[in-house]
């Protein structure tokens, strides 16, 4: 009688979670597995869905000599934290061996680094690809792009780095691919010597300045 009592009661366990099964979402349903296949862990931060980039972008991922989206060259640290979703914000040592404050901030898929100094933006670096001026120029953008520019370019160099710089985009700084430039002067008939397969590497916001 026991027996018949105890397999009656896994029946109606069975029956009740096939029909919750059934009643589940396929998406959902697919999710719950992956999540329990990756981690028999509950973990709150991870489990949880990404958040838009609608809503922590600090705006499109477009620069200009003064800034990239919404973060503008000077702007206050505290304007930068009250828009944007800061990803990391700490203390490097950068160029010339430099501690600086950095903040990590997003632009939708791309992210960029906000330099710092006495509480604004002083600089912003830009090494993703997907962050571009309006005439789709940044990262992996070929030399001769760069050379064909209106108002004509210069090449500047500073600790074996070597930078492009043009009057049509005050405030820009392109680092260039090439290996490790001597100093002296870079006009443009001299940066044509550079190889072929030069690009920008890296894209330095410092503002336009009259």
């Amino acid at each position: 009688m026991q027996a018949v009592r105890l397999a009656l009661v896994l029946g109606v366990l069975l029956v009740g979670c096939s029909g919750s099964q059934s009643r589940e979402a396929p998406a959902e349903q697919v999710l719950r597995e992956a999540v329990q296949d990756a981690d028999t862990t509950v973990r709150t931060p991870d489990a949880a869905p990404a958040t838009s980039t609608a809503q922590v972008s600090c705006g499109r991922p477009v620069m200009d000599g003064d800034g990239v989206g919404d973060v503008r060259i000077g702007m206050p640290l505290d304007t930068v934290k009250a828009r944007c979703t800061v990803l990391r914000d700490t203390v490097e040592r950068r160029a010339e061996g430099q501690l600086e404050r950095i903040l990590v901030v997003p632009f939708e898929d791309a992210t960029a680094v906000l330099e710092v100094n006495e509480g604004r933006v002083w600089r912003i670096e830009v090494t993703h690809s997907g962050i571009r001026t309006a005439n789709w120029l940044g990262v992996g953008t070929p030399l001769s792009t760069l050379l064909a520019l209106k108002g004509g370019v210069q090449g500047l160099t500073g600790e074996g780095k070597l930078f492009l710089v043009s009057q049509s985009l005050c405030g820009l700084s392109f680092e260039l691919s090439a290996p490790r430039a001597p100093s002296g002067d870079w006009d443009a008939a001299r940066l044509r010597t550079l190889p072929k397969s030069t690009v920008v590497k890296r894209v330095l916001v410092i503002g336009c300045r009259s």
